[in-house]
């Protein structure tokens, strides 16, 4: 293997210090700045001492540093350097943060300065060669601890965090290659929820959707209600069947009623599980569609405790819109390092991965940037004006990344892992689930140490590699295991849990009548879907009326 590559990272504030302070002379630090291969000087503001570090550093290429007096302009991304800019490359979007994001002034244009983002037409982050150093440049007032407190919001991640997070690691990728934590995967899928699978639903016609999933080449998977186990069109079903690899089902709730599980009854929750499992399991066999053993929360809402009994029930994975427990509030706890990572694994460490709608590409080049899977979210009305959106959106999409593949959800989440190489014949891996497919692309067989976050309140059961038993460690809150693998292939490994929580047989009092008031929501939802969302004014009066009895109630 080659030498570990080093660099030096350096806040202008030290860089000043270091230029201003007489105890050290300039031939100690010239040659140290001249002969470290990768240099970057971050937290570069407009203060007088600071912009004279820069400028002396840059020999008098960088002039000053300048403020923007209003947060109107936009982030614009160069296309010239894919390989440091990745996802980003030629993107626009913001609008940046006067407080902390800040402009570079060029004394005169040169080949030798490598603008890769700007503001305002004036670089913020940007790369020059000195003697033999590759010197990067970043003009903004910090960089994120990923250790910080966070507010849980996904939405507009770009533009929050951009500055603060995206240009650092740039830097370290470009220093460090294969050595940082990555997912050698770009994967997509997109889930539309709710649909009963019939030939049409609302907008949503299945033939159309997999002519369409075939020319654009997508993936796609149906959040399906359980509770329609026995509803399926045998034709949709085979529609399914033919497409398996790209087209799936995962589960959506068990009943589709509001907050089910956003309770922290372990009970209630232990029996919804165990009930929309058997539910999809019959529908499975009664249609022959295997399903993903996925859960998306209806209406966005969960706990963390369900979160630790899907995985005491063996789920591969969550998926929602919002990553914050209704339970836990702004007690949630979670860090910036949650949200940066491709699952948020801080709840009985069972992973959460995030969603979002389709639509702000700059989010979507920031989760895959991350190597989070870009999974969005729909639904039928979604289709409203046909299926144009969904191609164009596509398009979009696949531009960000030559090595975007729309997969299915299940292998998606089997092949979402971070790994990086530690040696020659050696690779550190962190799993999120229960069930992942590790890879090894090299023509030598390779050692993978395999890691992942255990908190010990869900009993182990065993762990298997290819449906062998193997060996584990479970100490200092990681499960650690070691895989050989050989040249140009890949192994499986499983871990099992075990429930052992309390459930609700079904059969007390009241039971008929809560299936009774589960059917009939679904019955007026489906309405809703098929027959009023086809007339805006009917649709509409149908709101006031549902509105105007929640305020009486």
């Amino acid at each position: 293997m080659e030498k570990r590559p080093y660099c030096m990272m350096v806040s202008a504030s030290s860089l000043a210090a270091i230029f201003e302070d007489k105890a050290i002379s300039a031939e100690a630090v010239r040659p140290l700045l001249e002969s470290t291969p990768f240099i970057l000087v971050y937290g570069i503001t407009p203060t007088g001492r600071e912009s004279r570090a820069v400028t002396d550093l840059t020999d008098g290429l960088i002039s000053a540093v300048i403020s923007f007096d209003r947060s109107e302009h936009s982030f614009q991304v160069s296309r010239t350097a894919p390989q440091i800019t990745a996802e980003f490359s030629g993107l626009t979007f913001g609008p940046s943060n006067a407080e902390i994001d800040f402009g570079l002034a060029v004394k005169q244009p040169t080949a030798n300065l490598l603008e890769l983002v700007s503001i305002n037409n004036l670089p913020t982050f940007a790369f020059f060669k000195r003697r033999n150093s590759s010197v990067f440049l970043l003009a903004c007032r910090d960089i994120a601890d990923p250790a910080a407190s966070s507010d849980g919001f996904l939405l507009d991640s770009a533009r929050k965090y951009f500055s603060r997070v995206v240009p650092t690691l740039m830097f370290l990728r470009y220093v460090y290659g294969n050595q940082n934590w990555h997912n050698p995967r770009r994967t997509a899928n997109l889930i539309i929820d709710d649909p009963l699978l019939r030939r049409s639903y609302g907008f949503l016609n299945y033939s159309r959707l997999v002519n369409e999933m075939d020319r654009c080449d997508l993936a796609i998977t149906v959040g399906f209600i359980p509770s329609n186990h026995r509803r399926t069109y045998h034709s949709t079903a085979r529609l399914i069947k033919e497409h398996s690899n790209k087209f799936q089902i995962c589960v959506h709730g068990s009943d589709h009623t509001k907050g089910e599980f956003a309770t922290t009854n372990v009970e209630e929750l232990n029996t919804r599980i165990r009930c929309a499992t058997q539910r999809m399991r019959s529908h499975e066999r009664r249609t022959g569609v295997p399903y993903a053993q996925v859960m998306v929360f209806p209406q966005g809402k969960f706990s963390s405790v369900s979160l630790s009994l899907l995985k005491s029930h063996n789920y591969l994975a969550a998926l929602n819109s919002t990553i914050t427990p209704e339970d836990l509030g702004s007690l949630h706890g979670l860090t910036l390092g949650d949200l940066l990572s491709p699952a948020v694994c801080r709840y009985s460490s069972f992973p959460l991965f995030a969603r979002r709608y389709p639509k702000g590409l700059a989010n979507i080049a920031f989760d895959l940037f991350l190597s989070k899977p870009a999974l969005f979210a729909e639904h039928h009305d979604y289709f409203k004006d046909g299926y144009d959106k969904i191609r164009e959106f596509a398009i979009q999409v696949n531009s960000l990344s030559e090595r975007l593949q729309w997969t299915g959800l299940e292998e998606l989440i089997e092949r979402t892992y971070l790994q990086r190489r530690v040696s020659a014949d050696t690779v550190a891996c962190r799993i999120f689930g229960n069930r992942h497919v590790i890879d090894n692309p090299e023509p030598t067989a390779q050692r993978f140490i395999i890691l992942k976050k255990e908190d010990g309140e869900t009993p182990l059961q065993n762990v298997t590699l290819n449906g062998s038993k193997h060996p584990y460690e479970l100490e200092g809150g990681y499960l650690t295991l070691y895989a050989d693998v050989p040249a140009a292939s890949a192994v499986a490994v499983a871990i099992d849990y075990r429930n052992t929580h309390p459930y609700d047989s079904g059969k007390h009092a009241g039971a008929f009548k809560q299936q009774l008031n589960v059917s009939l929501r679904r019955y007026l939802s489906e309405v809703r879907d098929n027959y009023l969302s086809k007339h805006d004014k009917l649709l509409s009066l149908a709101y006031r009326i549902k509105d105007r009895k929640s305020f009486h109630n």
